[in-house]
């Protein structure tokens, strides 16, 4: 649950002994390469593009079925399985577009009826024209003098042809394309379409055999550019060679153990302050959803904080908050169930526990089970503790939430911080935040030492921010005083940003009573339904299930979408100041 600490590592050795020396390193897997040729200590990219072979790899992996791989040692032409990947890949996106037109071709042909124009109904001086007319413009085509007829009528539609040299100007609609094949050559060659997308599931089935000999390949393949790019990025001169990067601190014997078996020089540092290594985060299995939640939009400096367990933690708040009802976390917790061993080894498995267990707990406090509030008599009413449809209070306890989370993210900014005067900058933005909400507490509850309080708090903040918001040490100097009372008033602006960042946390209110009145509003409607019994009652069960199938997937899309907004926008924007980059070990990755 931390940043793990780095020790800059330089090992230096005889030309000769280089290529065993980095396949040691590429074996121990520990160290994070510096370039020494451009003097500089920067990421570097690994990876080697093999975007051909990644993609049939892919195509394979998405499979509905596979069969069991074959042992990796067995011999195969890898490179004409990729290519027998790909070209299925591509025939099957055609042939699957085709058919998706047939079908559209189909539709529009089949009030038409079976027939295939000759060549002079089509390019000839007189010509078929198509129109598909909405029944109360047919007066309109009878007043034309045009040579017509109905080839087919519904109860919306006349389907009427025109026989003209050019395109009839006074028709009420546009003419309609149809395809020049007749309706039994279209369903004809949709069937040999369809036959040929079956006969490529089963082609496709069959490679799947070699998915893991493909993987592997890959690996290998990455292996060796990582290899490559390392020999290049070493330092060689006279007959001596270095290679430099960042290691964990807990691995330095292991490197230490390492030159000493290779006859290596080795030298270790810590980061200097000029130094920016790169961030490895480390968080037990079961929280590593939020590192990998913080990743993808952020990587920490190295010398800030890791927000993986916060962020977690609060994710899970906010998307239970939002979905506010515990059968649909009952719900979500069944399709969990249901995917669990294809999320084995993904951090996703510990975040979707956590929105389960926090659904299900906040939905039994707010007493909503699929919109429906249990009677006074259940033992689930003695967890019913908050009144969702009371808004003062949810809106105290959003607005609170809110303040709890921006104030946090400053003191942690604080924290990091603590070695410059910018520290009282970001408790000057605490003290603003929670005394504003004080303010407003007592304003509501007619508290006077409460409000009093508050105001104090926000005046103690503003002159903190606006006094050591400046990056300059500080000075009595008249240009430097004033200079960091320009730079203080600059950040004061800043104050309706946290105002409306505040505020941002009233959509956890806001959506978690939508989605309560809308499972409501569909149990009416199917109540409804079931008090005129008969067909009616059908008619309800399918308003309940589809009712509540739109409002679960609504509370998922809303939940993930702002429940993250309220973590990486209004969160890391007070707290994480600093962006990094990740740290990415030279190792192998392939299976031996």
């Amino acid at each position: 649950m931390s940043i793990v600490p780095l020790i800059k590592v330089t090992l230096y050795g005889p030309s000769a002994e280089k290529n065993v020396t980095l396949d040691g390193l590429q074996q121990l897997g520990c160290l994070h390469l510096n370039d020494l040729r451009s003097g500089t200590a920067t990421a570097i990219n690994v990876a080697a593009p093999n975007s051909e072979a990644r993609d049939a790899l892919q195509y394979l992996q998405d499979s509905p079925m596979r069969r069991r791989p074959v042992m990796r040692k067995v011999d195969v032409d890898l490179q004409q399985i990729v290519k027998e990947a790909i070209d299925l890949r591509d025939r099957s996106r055609a042939l699957y577009e085709e058919s998706e037109q047939l079908r559209k071709w189909i539709a529009d042909l089949e009030p038409w009826g079976n027939f295939e124009l000759p060549a002079w109904a089509r390019e000839g001086p007189l010509r078929f024209w198509f129109y598909v007319v909405p029944l109360h413009h047919m007066d309109q085509v009878r007043a034309t003098n045009l040579a017509w007829k109905i080839a087919a009528r519904d109860n919306r539609f006349a389907y009427v042809v025109v026989v003209a040299g050019d395109q009839p100007a006074n028709m009420p609609v546009d003419p309609t394309p149809l395809d020049p094949r007749s309706l039994s050559k279209l369903r004809t060659r949709l069937l040999q379409v369809e036959s040929e997308l079956e006969e490529i599931d089963y082609r496709r089935i069959g490679l799947t055999l070699y998915t893991e000999k493909l993987r592997d390949s890959l690996d290998e393949a990455d292996d060796r550019a990582a290899r490559e790019r390392a020999a290049l990025v070493t330092f060689e001169q006279s007959q001596v060679f270095a290679v430099q990067g960042w290691a964990p601190l807990a691995r330095r014997s292991e490197l230490v153990r390492f030159a000493a078996d290779h006859n290596l020089a080795l030298t270790s540092a810590t980061p200097s302050s000029h130094e920016a290594p790169p961030t490895l985060l480390e968080n037990p299995p079961a929280l590593r959803g939020g590192e990998e939640m913080v990743r993808f939009y952020k990587t920490p400096g190295y010398s800030t904080w890791d927000p993986s367990v916060t962020v977690f933690l609060s994710f899970a708040l906010f998307f239970a908050m939002i979905i506010s009802d515990a059968g649909y976390g009952l719900v979500l917790g069944l399709i969990l169930f249901a995917i669990w061993n294809r999320l084995s080894g993904s951090g996703l498995r510990g975040v979707l526990v956590a929105l389960v267990i926090a659904t299900v707990l906040y939905g039994m406090l707010v007493g909503t089970y699929f919109g429906v509030t249990p009677p006074s008599s259940s033992w689930l009413s003695t967890m019913h503790v908050l009144d969702a449809h009371d808004q003062r209070l949810m809106m105290l306890i959003a607005i609170g939430i809110g303040v709890a989370h921006v104030s946090g993210a400053n003191l942690l900014a604080a924290w990091q911080r603590r070695h410059s005067l910018m520290t009282l900058s970001s408790i000057g933005w605490s003290c603003m935040v929670l005394g504003g909400f004080s303010a407003l507490l007592g304003t509501m509850f007619a508290r006077p030492a409460m409000f009093r309080g508050g105001i104090a708090a926000v005046v103690l903040g503003g002159l903190l921010v606006l006094l050591f918001s400046s990056r300059g040490t500080l000075s009595l100097a008249p240009k430097r005083l004033f200079a960091r009372f320009l730079d203080g008033l600059k950040e004061l602006a800043e104050s309706s940003k946290a105002f409306g960042d505040v505020l941002s946390y009233l959509r956890l209110f806001a959506l978690g009573l939508a989605a309560i009145k809308l499972a409501e509003v569909f149990n009416g409607l199917a109540t409804s339904a079931f008090a005129s019994r008969g067909v009616w009652v059908l008619l309800g069960i399918v308003i309940l299930l589809i009712g509540h199938t739109i409002n679960f997937a609504m509370g998922i899309m809303s939940g993930v979408v702002h429940g993250l907004r309220l973590n990486v926008i209004e969160f890391f924007n007070w707290s994480l100041h600093e962006e990094g980059d990740q740290f990415q070990a030279f190792a192998k990755h392939a299976q031996r």
